[in-house]
């Protein structure tokens, strides 16, 4: 059974998809291995804003990203990448605009 936060992954999994080739990305399976806090969505940019980094954090709406979310947010574009985060109308709106 699909969560809330399941459908608006896959609504900003589409859009992402109606981008390539200029944009490439994956989502993450940690299983609880690796990194906590890692985004639902890696990727990067090829086009104006060649090999720019950027990370969704996918969220349902009315909800924020935890404390360590936001730590590797901001790890992303302390180290010169981009990070989103909501709800797939925020998310495909701010990327649109980035």
């Amino acid at each position: 059974m699909k969560t809330p936060e399941g459908y608006e992954k896959d609504d900003i999994k589409k859009y992402l998809d109606g981008l390539k080739p200029i944009v490439w990305y994956f989502c993450p399976y940690m299983a609880g291995y690796g990194k906590s806090g890692v985004s639902d969505v890696v990727g990067c940019e090829s086009g104006s804003r060649a090999g720019q980094m950027f990370v969704i954090e996918v969220k349902r709406p009315g909800k924020e990203p935890t404390p360590i979310q936001w730590r590797r947010m901001k790890e992303v574009e302390a180290a010169g990448g981009k990070a989103f985060w909501g709800t797939a109308e925020k998310v495909i709106a701010e990327f649109e605009a980035w």
